[in-house]
Parts: structure tokens; sequence; C-alpha cells
């Protein structure tokens, strides 16, 4: 256990969020504090803020009506806590958060990495709240992460010093993963993931229907909860397409593989909505391809990165749902060609996504 690193997160339970609870499994850090922007509780349960805001709804009152008074309050309980847990490197995961321990972190000499995952980067409304505020965080921090090429310019735009940036992708623990192959599967296509507008499932919706109508026998199956799960299902029923397209809902992540191994490819139509929201580099495209199968998605953000053109996998421009469908199309029609693409996507990830490698690099990173 790294007894001197500290990891703060909003929360350690979202499903989504895997790449978090790897970050905790590889690194081991001493202490753990999570629970919100303004992370308030601690793994070992030995830290509160001082009474009466150790109380949920006094601490919620006194945040929105005197934030300036809670953040000082806030940062001096933690600096305290760091201090007392010896700290010496906290990491923080998003990019708001970061902002509410940058204080702390100054007051207890403790080195602050901030790593950023996607609409902390992007979405129009977080850029607004928290410009000013992450200036001060890039001016102090020690390190930023970006999980994309992308997000790395985004960073830099943002005004973060170019050198305080390192590019450490999402990692792939490979040994999760076993390859199947894609041309001997069935015509299934399959998306793993939040239903979100940054995600457009209405889209790979719209998509799906085109090839549907070339392609009978191709079937959909999206696994994944969110706030658009009800009215994608209605889209499906609406297009004819209750008994081709199944919904999964939420499923551990060993169900999650074995529907993998029977699909032939995976597809995401993934897009910068009117939010700004962003992907970061989306770790189920990562998965697909450690399991070999090819990618339909589209040219955003990781994504890039992450699937090669026309060598493990096929992406087309954001919205263009009619370009998806061609690209769905060729590869049903040539099992060869999702061989190919397969065994390409899964060196892909082994060369540059294997999970020990990059937590070597954070580790390196935080000097651990």
């Amino acid at each position: 256990m790294n007894q001197q690193l500290c990891i703060a997160s909003p929360n350690l339970g979202a499903y989504s969020e895997t790449f978090i609870k790897d970050q905790i499994t590889q690194l081991q850090p001493g202490t753990l504090i999570y629970h919100g922007n303004y992370p308030v509780k601690s793994r070992d349960g030995d830290w509160q803020l001082p009474f009466p805001l150790n109380i949920h709804l006094l601490k919620g009152v006194c945040r929105k009506l005197a934030p300036d008074f809670f953040h000082k309050i806030f940062s001096s309980s933690l600096a305290k806590f760091l201090k007392k847990r010896g700290v010496t490197t906290l990491l923080a995961n998003y990019g708001p958060l970061g902002v509410a321990v940058t204080d702390a972190c100054l007051i207890a000499n403790v080195k602050l990495v901030v790593h950023y995952h996607g609409y902390d980067a992007y979405e129009y409304a977080t850029i607004e709240k928290y410009g000013e505020a992450y200036r001060h965080m890039f001016r102090h921090a020690y390190k930023l992460v970006a999980v994309s090429t992308e997000m790395k310019d985004q960073l830099i735009g943002l005004g973060a010093d170019p050198g305080k940036i390192a590019f450490i992708p999402y990692g792939i623990n490979l040994h999760r993963f076993t390859v199947t192959d894609p041309a001997s599967n069935p015509p299934v296509l399959m998306n793993i993931g939040r239903f979100t507008p940054k995600k457009a499932p209405d889209l790979l919706i719209k998509a799906f229907k085109i090839v549907h109508e070339t392609i009978p026998e191709a079937r959909l199956e999206m696994i994944g909860g969110g706030e658009l799960f009800e009215s994608t299902r209605a889209l499906a029923a609406e297009l004819g397409l209750t008994e081709e397209i199944t919904f999964h809902g939420v499923q551990t992540s060993e169900e999650i593989i074995r529907r993998l191994h029977y699909s032939r490819m995976y597809v995401q139509h993934s897009l910068r909505p009117i939010s700004g929201d962003s992907e970061g580099t989306p770790v189920s495209i990562l998965e697909a391809c450690a399991c070999g199968l090819p990618v339909v998605s589209t040219r955003h953000a990781g994504i890039k990165d992450a699937v090669l053109e026309q060598v493990s996998g096929l992406l087309v421009n954001e919205g263009d749902y009619k370009g998806m469908a061609d690209a769905i199309i060729t590869l049903l029609k040539d099992p060869e060609l999702c061989r190919q693409m397969g065994k390409a996507a899964q060196k892909r990830i082994s060369d540059n996504y294997n999970f020990s490698i990059q937590a070597a690099k954070l580790a390196a990173l935080l000097d651990l």
C-alpha cells in the first residue's frame, strides 16, 4: 500500500467508472476520500468536517449560501487530515474535484495531480463555471492527466501549461479477456455504455434501422442504463425494431465479456452534444477491441486514438448515422474483414492500452 498517496474521487460505486476502481486497485492508496466534488468521506472513516458542517443538510446549505466560507473550512480541515495521514501526493479524479482540493494541497504542501476524464474538460456549463478556478488549479497542480490527445489540446486551450500535461490513456487488464473470432460469430452488433446524449443511442438505432433493411438477420444488443434508456426503447419500438434490438440494462463485467464473445462487431455513435459534453476514451471500445472485435464508431475524442481507421475499425463523422450504417453493412458482408480488423484491434490494445503499462506510467508520474 502506498501510504503517502491519497486518491480523491466523487464516488466509488458508479458502474460506468470502472477505470477509477482499477486505478484504486492498482495504485493501492493509503488514503481514499470520496463523496461528491467536495469529497467529505474517507475510506477509513477517520475524517469529517468540523461540527456542525459534518451534518449533511447544514453542509449543503453552507455550500450554497456561503461558498467561500465553506471552501475555507473544507480546505483547512482536509489539509489537517492530509498532514495527519502523512500524505505527500493527491490524485484527484475530475477537474471540479481538483478545484475543490487545490487550496488544501497548497496548505498541506501536498503534490496535486488532476486526472481529467471527459465532461470535465469539455462541457460548456462546467467550463463556464470553473474557468477561473481551473486556471488557479492549473497554476498550482504538479501534473494534469489527459486520456486522449484531443483532450490534451483541449486543456491547453483552457489555459494549462503543456509541460504539465501527461497523456496517459485508460488501460485494459488483458488477463480478463480472451479473444473471440468475429467471423465465426452471428451478425450481432454490441453496444455498451450509459444512455446519454454524448453516446447518441438514438442515432445508433437509426443507423441500425438502415442496416436491418439491408441485412434482416442482423441484431443489435445494448447494455447499460441512463436518462435516455426509455426514450431509446420507445424509438426502437416506433421504428418496428422491438424484436431485433435487445436492451439488457446494466450487466456485470463478466456478462459483458460473455456477450462480446458472440458478437460480430462493436458499435457506438459518440458525439459532442449541445451541452459540449464529450467522451474521454470509452472503456467499452477498448474492452471490445481486447476481445478481438472490429469497431464501427465516430471520429470523436479518444476513439480516434484507440481505433485505427481502415485497420482495426471503421469511423465516420459525428452525426452521420447513414455513414455508420454503410460501415456496419460493409463489415457484416465481409466476415474475413471482420476477422482481420479484430486481430488488428486486439494488437492495438495489447501494444498501447495494456493496463499494467498505463498504471505504471501513472505511478511514475506520481513518483510511487
